[in-house]
């Protein structure tokens, strides 16, 4: 379980150099931001109209909602409307969320900085995020 949550993590980094990252909220982006994870959009009471202006200049995108069902309805409905705008989703990364048991987005930095403890990795600082 250890390993692959670092490896979640890792994979999620790798992927945010070049794909956009939507997430609910600012809470769900601070979690993934301390974990060096770049080019994360919230949702934060936009239309979800607005999304291709958000999205500009990405392809790519990885919704990463709750897996509760506030964050399913949500993933439903992005889901159609960008694939409708001819964004690639990549889903991956909520799958593995599920294989995980990580139910929500913003307890990823707290559960990793829990097992960073103990895994000889780099100890992640909690006053300041973590450099890309």
């Amino acid at each position: 379980m250890r390993e692959a949550l670092i490896n979640f993590v890792k994979d999620l980094r790798d992927a945010s150099k070049d794909k956009a990252i939507l997430v609910e909220g600012k809470k769900d982006r601070e979690s993934l931001e301390m974990l060096g994870i770049r080019n994360v959009f919230t949702l934060g009471g936009r239309r979800f109209r607005d999304l291709p202006d958000l999205l500009e200049g990405f392809s790519e995108v990885i919704p990463l909602f709750d897996l509760d069902p506030h964050g399913e309805r949500i993933n439903r409905k992005i889901k159609d409307i960008l694939s409708s705008q001819g964004y690639i989703l990549i889903e991956d990364f909520r799958e593995k969320m599920r294989e995980l048991n990580l139910l929500f987005v913003e307890e990823l930095y707290e559960k990793v900085r829990g097992v960073d403890s103990g895994s000889g990795t780099r100890q992640i600082d909690k006053t300041k995020p973590a450099p890309p």
